[in-house]
């Protein structure tokens, strides 16, 4: 293998396999090199750090996927009582995007019931107070508690319900379905994919919805999904994203399953003292949204100091020279997510100091700090996932010059084209007059997956001796 220390993201090494060597796994497999995602890590000593690891134990779950769920969950309150300040004062939501997979029998359902419970309950508390007090006041007028949690709904569905929400949304479900109806997916493939509201409720934009047969919506969105599903979920958001920036602001984990590892006789129980303390703060955090809805712009928030600011653009400034021209993070799913780090940091941050019961104002370096790390383990994670999906894959005709570039380490378009004419797959192709431009047209796929680059080169004189390929991840 042919190894590249990168100029930026710290001591990486890239590794760059043969194409010899190069295979696509299934779905569930880790990517080829082997990487293993550990979020955990980066999280300071705290009791929603071991509420989180006591849940995935409980539940036969990869820790990485359940700590998601979580911050999916509480973001989904939390974004109706607080939100996030950037250095000029403006608000960000602090309502997350997540989607985890794993197989079906995993119990997944039981892991996103673990961190509704409490919220679910302060919903019952609510239901139950305010029927009490319509029953002994005639005149009650206040409105009916509304629930947190949609299981299952489309678009257009949610833009309906937006005035009595106050512009706020949150989706959570253990099945695919609810991406296949915000995406679309479970439409006719006629039907244009409709993103603007998920889109827009992650920012918190204005929203102005106008509809022929019900009355639209106008105002601020902010909104949350945690969708914990089989692996097709993170196909199909990208499939549907249609370069919208949809698929950008998830959080997609596609984690080993522990299928066939688990032992049924052992039972495991979240520790008392850390499950009391999550649904303490969690069912207090869901009161304050119950008893106290403000408006978006008008909600309490916390702030980053000018420290980590620093340190969050130190991070944005390794990331930036992958993100040109036949960089890393060049396609344009990664150049989305690793462009506006930033966003996510600063939710994670906010989510993990509300967690460990730090009030709003300023929040201790050491979340921002651990976001910051997460992030940049979340992004070489994907990174390889995609690849390993296909979303930046190969096929075995990209395979082939693949190999060939590797083992040439430049090379040009017409040698490419001189050896491989007569070598499969190539020599398979129909009729034959059609392999040239199948060729090049694989070449440049390769290019704007960020596999391959074309530069060009020069002599000592300075001129041009026409442009090389080389593989470059």
């Amino acid at each position: 293998m042919d190894t590249l220390k990168s100029a930026g993201l710290g001591d990486t090494v890239i590794t760059f396999p043969n194409a010899a060597k190069r295979t696509t796994k299934p779905l569930e497999a880790e990517p080829e090199s082997g990487y293993q995602l550990d979020l955990m890590q980066h999280i300071p000593d705290c009791n929603f750090k071991t509420y989180v690891q006591d849940v995935a134990k409980m539940c036969w779950l990869p820790v990485n996927s359940v700590l998601l769920v979580g911050l999916g969950v509480v973001s989904s309150v939390a974004c109706r009582a607080y939100a996030v300040q950037y250095p000029n004062g403006e608000l960000l939501p602090l309502g997350e995007y997540v989607a985890p997979c794993n197989p079906s029998a995993t119990s997944k359902s039981r892991c996103l019931k673990a961190f509704q419970h409490p919220i679910q309950q302060a919903i019952k508390e609510a239901v139950k107070a305010w029927k009490k007090e319509k029953e002994q006041n005639e005149e009650f007028a206040e409105p009916f508690p509304q629930g947190f949690f949609v299981t299952n709904s489309s678009t257009a569905a949610l833009d309906e319900k937006l005035n009595d929400t106050q512009g706020y949304f949150a989706l959570a479900s253990a099945e695919q379905g609810l991406v296949n109806t915000i995406t679309g997916a479970s439409f006719s493939k006629d039907v244009k994919t409709d993103n603007d509201l998920m889109l827009l409720g992650f920012n918190g934009d204005y929203h102005h919805s106008m509809r022929a047969s019900r009355n639209g919506y106008h105002g601020l969105v902010v909104g949350a999904v945690t969708c914990f599903a089989q692996e097709g979920a993170i196909n199909t958001i990208l499939q549907r994203s249609e370069g919208s920036g949809f698929a950008e602001r998830f959080l997609m984990l596609n984690e080993a399953t522990l299928l066939g590892t688990r032992d049924h006789h052992k039972k495991f129980y979240p520790q008392e003292y850390v499950q009391n303390t999550y649904n303490r703060i969690a069912h207090d955090l869901a009161k304050t949204a119950l008893q106290q809805p403000l408006d978006f712009d008008e909600l309490p928030s916390y702030r980053i100091s000018d420290k980590a600011w620093w340190l969050i653009e130190e991070f944005r400034n390794e990331i930036e020279p992958h993100l040109g021209d036949g960089g890393k993070y060049s396609t344009l799913t990664l150049r989305s997510m690793a462009g506006k780090p930033d966003m996510h940091i600063m939710k994670i941050a906010t989510l993990l100091a509300l967690l460990d019961e730090h009030r709003a104002g300023l929040i201790p370096d050491q979340w921002v700090i651990a976001a910051i790390n997460m992030m940049r383990d979340y992004l070489e994670y994907i990174y390889r996932l995609l690849v390993t999906m296909g979303a930046m894959g190969t096929s075995a005709y990209e395979d082939s010059l693949i190999e060939y570039i590797g083992k040439r380490g430049t090379c040009t378009r017409r040698q490419i084209r001189q050896a491989k004419y007569q070598a499969k797959p190539w020599a398979e192709i129909t009729p034959k007059s059609a392999v040239g431009q199948q060729m090049y047209a694989a070449i440049d796929g390769l290019i704007s997956k960020g596999i391959v680059a074309e530069t060009e080169s020069f002599d000592s004189k300075g001129n041009s001796t026409g442009r090389l390929l080389r593989l470059i991840a």
